[in-house]
């Protein structure tokens, strides 16, 4: 974080973020696919290279190519003869063509789909059985992981703040610029965008390079403190986010893709991972597209151990978990958790120094399109509660910190709240 001077507070107006309805999104997330492979259709441009390579992938590997083809015609039959799949991306090789824009362009601001172009060319393909074995193939996420690699190099060049402007699908819009200082002006607090975050006001593209400088901001200095720097018993928040579930006597291993809170050590952290994790307790937030996305310490320590596990990247447990479709808000739950063991992850262990908390986990979940789980620490370093220790790259995302057995911590925040929790703010507290 950088310093500021003289932040002042000024009067804005703060619409409230309400998700919108299932079928409002299904809307919108229509008509913005309609348009995305109408203009796709009028482009004669060769593919990228490393979509022909995803190409070569598919049509060179029988296995592959069967899934593709079945995938696309399990979808096309989902919801029955009357649903209307016209807009929809009808085989491999117009998905190819869409994947092909979109790692080319940066994201535009849309009201309802912000950020989130790759899942909505995958969504209705995704919870087929064929769809299910394509993303969890380790060849196709390999390829999946390369494409999305080839996307992250263009939103950080100078190419992609093109659409860090102030026109209606521009991120400095009226709209989009309502929804970032909403969710930065966390506990009622009435900051500019420029008063909350490291940016330059009257630079081009408020002085960020790239949409990933823009994705990744800071924070200036003041505007989110560490909770009681000074004692250790208080755990602080290590991402901006919202409570998603909070689980106690996790297993070592569990049915982490079927309905409930049922996380699974050894998937989330791989093998060997270390033993006094289980009984423990989890806690989970979620990260939306207008957070913030960077990682801070929960505790003051040791950093034992860092890594990263690549995984699937657009995996659901929907296709082979039936009851997933009781009720929206079970689904997010079991899809949060399913997540913690699938998508790619970064783990990160801090020895506290407070032998009452002992080793910690910290978990840092990329969902669907954030390929790039990026730990800015090493092992050996020693952290001080609050300090970074990582970002995101792109898009929402979600994150875990696990306490080990014994360890009480009580007061989290409530769960299922809407509102963002600080990061570095309160987490918990230690009940010796």
């Amino acid at each position: 974080m950088s310093s500021s001077e003289g932040l002042k507070k000024t009067t804005i107006n703060r619409d409230p973020l309400q998700r919108p309805t299932q079928q409002t999104a299904d809307k919108a997330r229509a008509t913005w696919l309609a348009n995305l492979t109408k203009e796709v259709s009028q482009g004669t441009g060769e593919l990228h290279p490393v979509l022909q390579e995803f190409q070569h992938l598919i049509e060179s590997n029988p296995r592959i190519y069967m899934l593709f083809q079945s995938m696309w015609a399990q979808a096309q039959e989902q919801g029955g003869p009357d649903r209307n799949r016209s807009h929809e991306v009808q085989d491999y090789q117009q998905m190819l063509q869409v994947l092909n824009y979109i790692i080319t362009h940066a994201p535009p601001y849309t009201e309802i789909l912000a950020g989130v172009p790759i899942i909505g060319v995958f969504q209705y393909a995704i919870p087929t059985v064929s769809g299910y074995a394509v993303f969890v193939d380790p060849e196709v996420n390999a390829m999946l992981k390369k494409v999305l690699d080839a996307w992250s190099q263009f939103l950080s060049s100078p190419e992609s703040a093109s659409v860090l402007d102030t026109s209606s699908t521009g991120w400095f819009g009226d709209a989009s610029m309502r929804k970032l200082i909403s969710m930065g002006n966390v506990g009622g607090t009435t900051y500019e965008f420029d008063e909350l975050f490291v940016c330059d006001r009257t630079a081009p593209n408020y002085g960020f390079r790239s949409w990933d400088a823009f994705f990744t901001r800071p924070f200036r200095e003041n505007i989110r403190p560490v909770a009681s720097p000074d004692d250790d018993a208080v755990i602080a928040n290590a991402c901006e986010s919202q409570p998603f579930t909070l689980a106690m006597d996790v297993k070592a291993r569990d049915s982490f893709w079927i309905k409930g809170q049922t996380y699974s050590l050894v998937d989330m952290f791989g093998a060997g991972f270390p033993d006094c994790f289980i009984g423990g307790t989890i806690y989970q937030g979620y990260l939306d597209t207008f957070s913030y996305h960077r990682w801070h310490a929960p505790v003051s320590g040791k950093v034992v151990k860092a890594y990263t596990i690549d995984g699937t990247y657009c995996s659901t447990p929907r296709a082979i978990d039936k009851d997933a479709d009781d009720g929206q808000e079970g689904v997010e739950i079991a899809y949060q958790v399913y997540l913690s063991a699938m998508a790619t992850r970064a783990v990160i262990f801090i020895q506290s120094d407070d032998p009452d908390i002992g080793l910690v986990g910290f978990l840092g979940i990329g969902m669907v399109e954030i390929s790039t789980c990026d730990i800015t620490v090493k092992e050996g370093e020693f952290v001080k509660k609050g300090d970074q220790i990582g970002m995101f790259h792109y898009g929402g995302s979600s994150h875990c910190v696990v306490f080990q057995e014994g360890v009480n911590v009580t007061g989290f925040p409530e769960i299922g709240s809407k509102e963002n929790v600080p990061v570095r703010g309160r987490l918990a507290v230690l009940q010796r």
